[in-house]
């Protein structure tokens, strides 16, 4: 079965009234930017764009 990526939230911040989060995928280093309300949700959206870009596909584990 295969790994799981693990994200990370790096930092949060406001950006013109707007939270954003920077969250990690600990294996490769990318770094995703996404607006968010809470950790939870930015994880989730990061999780939605790393298997989205196909991501898990291209890189090795």
């Amino acid at each position: 079965m295969p790994k799981l990526p693990e994200f990370e939230v790096l930092e949060s911040y406001v950006l013109f009234g707007e939270r954003r989060f920077r969250v990690r995928e600990k294996g490769s280093g990318i770094v995703f930017n996404v607006a968010a309300s809470t950790e939870e949700e930015a994880l989730e959206k990061a999780r939605e764009m790393f298997s989205r870009v196909k991501a898990d596909r291209v890189l090795k584990p």
